[in-house]
């Protein structure tokens, strides 16, 4: 009676649904010693992970299984501006059946390199886009979510999961065209966690970077990448990452180690991309986390890339701590290292994630911020 109450002017009630509104919201201040020459203060929106607010469905379809559908929003809360390229729901929007089966998600979504390495890796631990590998050339911290996307992963067993991805590019009369795949295993069982993931993915400059059209050889071409230790590779015809890790807790710590190979295979000489053939970052990084008391944590990682023609050395540390289940407060600090020669030819420069370069081999960025989620 209650149920057709509620829901008046349909026929039948067999379900149970909810839908759940959620989000976090990230500021806070930085400093870098050098950005083009010239130290610089300022706000950073997203310093422990982008500012956003999404919606969750979930019905009950009974028989142990589940719609779900995820629509989520990133944005700058400094200036109010959409994130992800100016998509409403940029960072992520799928649907998906769930159940013995296992789980099957169709829409724009994290590939598999992210899901499954991001736990591992210092950014998600304590340390935010500032703390990832070169730039995050290795896209572990999801900074570029993949449209048209088939993800599938099985169920669970003794700890172990495994999950495949197929991207659809959707050119008429060219199936190749942004298409990609992925694969990947995951095992959490105790104090172990590990994880091994592969992604392909053939035009990244269209498909994952957002840039408005196909590079050709020799024509003038707008590159959606600044930071560039691999901006000069974007014009790739086929991005291929792939990488494991593993974790171990004992008591209060966790430590850990994280490898990622990155292949910019085919890269098309442009006006911008002044590089042609193959090039590749093979970065790993060994942190460790250590929580003192419930609300505080401490870490600290090494990061190390060599790339084609330059290397690059990181050392971070951070701090949190949270005030409520949903309020923390944090500070991170890093330097970066750069020798050699970049992807555009250049002397490389220190060039930290979304972090103007520096006009020398060295940076250092310091920030302090609030995150709550709701």
């Amino acid at each position: 009676m209650l149920c057709a109450a509620l829901l008046i002017g349909t026929t039948n009630c067999i379900a149970q649904s909810s839908v759940t509104l959620y989000g976090t919201v990230d500021d806070g201040f930085s400093f870098t010693n050098n950005q083009n020459g010239s130290h610089n203060y300022q706000m950073v929106n997203g310093g422990r992970g982008s500012s956003k607010w999404g919606f969750r469905t979930v019905e009950d379809l009974g028989s142990g299984m589940s719609a779900i559908a995820v629509l989520e929003n990133g944005f700058d809360i400094n200036t109010g501006k959409l994130g992800n390229g100016g998509r409403l729901f940029g960072r992520q929007a799928y649907v998906a059946l769930t159940g013995v089966f296992g789980s099957l998600r169709l829409g724009r979504q994290y590939d598999l390199v992210a899901d499954s390495l991001m736990p591992l890796a210092s950014s998600l631990k304590f340390g935010g886009v500032l703390t990832t590998r070169a730039g995050d050339v290795d896209n572990v911290w999801g900074d570029y979510s993949v449209s048209n996307t088939i993800k599938y992963y099985t169920p669970e067993f003794a700890g172990l999961k495994a999950g495949a991805l197929l991207s659809l590019g959707g050119a008429a009369g060219n199936f190749s065209q942004g298409r990609g795949e992925g694969l990947s295993l995951t095992y959490a069982l105790g104090p172990v966690n590990a994880a091994a993931a592969l992604l392909r993915l053939n035009n990244p400059a269209t498909s994952l970077y957002d840039a408005t059209t196909t590079p050709q050889a020799g024509a003038t071409f707008v590159n959606p990448i600044t930071n560039p230790t691999f901006s000069g590779y974007v014009s790739a015809k086929t991005l291929q990452i792939a990488g494991g890790g593993a974790s171990y807790a004992v008591g209060n710590a966790v430590i850990g180690v994280l490898y990622t190979n990155t292949r910019f295979e085919d890269v098309v000489r442009t006006s911008s991309t002044p590089f042609s053939g193959t090039a590749t970052f093979n970065s790993i990084e060994a942190n460790a986390t250590y929580r003192f008391t419930p609300a505080v944590l401490v870490g600290a990682a090494y990061n190390y890339t060599k790339g084609e023609t330059a290397k690059y050395s990181q050392v971070n540390v951070g701090a949190e701590y949270d005030l409520s289940k949903r309020t923390m407060l944090y500070a991170i600090a890093a330097w970066e290292h750069a020798i050699g020669t970049d992807s555009t030819g250049k002397s490389a420069v220190a060039a930290m994630a979304f972090v103007t370069p520096s006009s020398t081999s060295n940076q250092v960025v310091v920030r302090v911020g609030v995150r709550q989620a709701f």
